[in-house]
């Protein structure tokens, strides 16, 4: 059985931690501006837990793709986790976010939109009645 090579592994841990360090001088600019104003420098506190010296800072999202702010396009595995599985940026929805935010989001009372997504709810699931947060 063949052990792992501590040594070596370091080794090439450091060449492409200093290749990212390289290659990312914006979201290096960036992330020691957010040093300033946000907790460990990021605005959530599990963003400290992924590798490298400082976290990639996006530019936009389209689609399954994301560029940071160095122009480097990615494809998102992650898709905010749940929010954007279908997509980031989609035309339709974000027609929809903007249209309800022209209305306001923020009123803490009900809407003929929350009636909608009830009843879409309890279309798609089976589930008759539902609760949800509006903003």
């Amino acid at each position: 059985m063949t052990s792992i090579d501590r040594l070596k592994l370091a080794r090439l841990h450091a060449v492409e931690e200093q290749r990212f360090i390289d290659t990312h001088p914006e979201s290096a600019r960036l992330a020691s501006q957010a040093a300033e104003s946000l907790l460990a420098g990021v605005p959530m506190p599990w963003m400290t837990r992924w590798p490298g010296a400082f976290p990639i800072f996006v530019d936009e999202a389209v689609g399954g793709r994301f560029t940071d702010v160095d122009g480097q396009t990615y494809v998102d595995l992650c898709l905010g986790d749940t929010g954007s599985m279908t997509g980031h940026c989609l035309p339709a929805v974000a027609e929809a976010v903007n249209e309800r935010t022209r209305r306001g989001i923020t009123t803490m009372l009900p809407s003929d939109d929350a009636i909608w997504v009830g009843q879409e709810l309890a279309r798609r699931f089976g589930v008759p009645r539902w609760q949800m947060a509006m903003t």
